[in-house]
């Protein structure tokens, strides 16, 4: 059997899923978890292809200054969740700020803004919507590293969970055949629910917790919470999608305000595309006081979206594909698609719309670097680039970017 051999490498990048980039002796690209650009490392080579590689952490021979002790127990027992408990915070955001830079220009081929970082949210106990696995005692925990076996959140908790949530983490059972939970708390309500996969069964958590099977809901049962979020209160279901803590909330609506500028204007028409339950359509709404078509497929979201814009008066709320979407007249869009992006059959839905400027929510590097590779071709402009941190620890790049198209 061939024994795995070691190499030092001088780490001079860090590439859009987090791992730290060098070069191997033979000139490959190796990809390293757990690195930062300025070290030098030992890795071992797991992973050989014919242009690049992939490799694991051997040894810290020189350690760049934003290196920090994992935070947390649970990283040292392997646990998956956070990737970046190694990079100190401040460095973490100029780290995204990098990947987002190399994105635009690399695949997207345009010249980006000098980037903002974006505001600094709290790192530790912030997020209010943890997704955890079953172990077999019953116990919420979350997978180890590439394994599907999972780790239970021990005594000390979970580093990132909020209070609310890591309370429900540490203390609740789960005995089969509940395999998955969904923990979802309103920071300002401090509404708190369970979502059991694929049912609630003996499920024991704490009094006034609210619990749901998945089958429950598909069998048309109904349950959510509440969260306040830019001054309004926003009712979010089970199974819609809302960002995972209130403060990062606030932060992408200041962002997608900042983004259009001048554009938002009195009376102005805001198309939201994948609106979810409506929350910049909820926000820009209100502050134009013009009409606001939201466009969203979940069938959770868009039952949500009618009762959270229901106090704007004239709002459209479209059930639909947005690639399927017959446009309507904007003079702003807002767009945050999930990690696939706009792509080719969206971009030319927006300009459609006759709209004068766009800001555009991703989440991805990858698909923002291509969504702005058809928008510069669509006849966009990128105006600004904006970070949001909204996963501190992880390596998860959300940002907003403004874009502008002469009429």
């Amino acid at each position: 059997m061939e024994v795995a051999t070691s190499e030092e490498v001088a780490v001079t990048g860090v590439a859009a899923g987090g791992e730290g980039v060098g070069r191997l002796g033979d000139g490959r690209a190796v990809f390293v978890r757990g690195v930062l650009p300025g070290e030098r490392v030992r890795v071992t080579v797991t992973e050989e292809r014919k242009r690049f590689a992939r490799g694991t952490l051997v040894e810290v021979v020189e350690a760049a200054p934003e290196r920090m002790a994992p935070p947390c127990p649970q990283v040292e027992a392997g646990c998956g969740g956070c990737d970046w408990q190694h990079v100190a915070p401040a460095a973490q955001r100029e780290l995204k700020g990098r990947i987002v830079t190399d994105a635009l220009r690399r695949i997207g081929r345009v010249e980006p803004p000098p980037p903002d970082l974006g505001p600094e949210l709290a790192p530790e106990g912030w997020r209010t919507t943890v997704r955890a696995v079953v172990e077999g005692e019953g116990r919420a925990g979350f997978r180890l590293h590439h394994a599907h076996e999972p780790l239970a959140v021990g005594p000390g908790g979970c580093l990132v969970a909020h209070p609310l949530v890591d309370e429900i983490l540490r203390e609740g059972v789960f005995p089969r055949p509940v395999g998955e939970v969904t923990v979802r708390v309103g920071a300002a309500t401090g509404e708190r629910l369970v979502l059991c996969t694929p049912t609630v069964g003996d499920s024991q958590v704490a009094a006034g917790v609210v619990m749901v099977g998945a089958d429950e809901l598909a069998s048309g049962h109904r349950a959510w919470i509440h969260e306040i979020v830019a001054g309004r209160r926003w009712r979010i279901s089970a199974e819609s999608f809302f960002q995972s803590r209130p403060d990062g909330t606030e932060a992408l609506v200041d962002a997608v305000v900042t983004a259009l500028g001048e554009t938002l204007t009195p009376g102005a028409t805001v198309v939201d595309l994948y609106s979810g339950v409506g929350l910049f359509a909820g926000v820009l709404g209100e502050r134009t006081g013009g009409r606001v078509v939201a466009v969203e497929s979940s069938r959770s979201a868009v039952a949500d979206a009618r009762i959270n814009l229901a106090d704007l008066d004239g709002a459209r709320i479209v059930r639909s594909d947005v690639r399927r979407w017959h446009p309507s007249a904007a003079d702003v869009v807002v767009a945050d698609p999930s990690r696939q992006g706009l792509g080719a059959e969206v971009v030319p839905r927006i300009g459609a719309t006759g709209a004068s400027a766009l800001a555009l929510v991703s989440c991805d590097p990858g698909a923002l670097g291509r969504d702005a590779g058809l928008l510069a071709a669509d006849g966009w402009r990128l105006g600004s680039v904006r970070l949001v941190d909204l996963f501190p620890h992880t390596s998860h790049v959300e940002v907003v970017t403004g874009w502008i198209r002469p009429n």
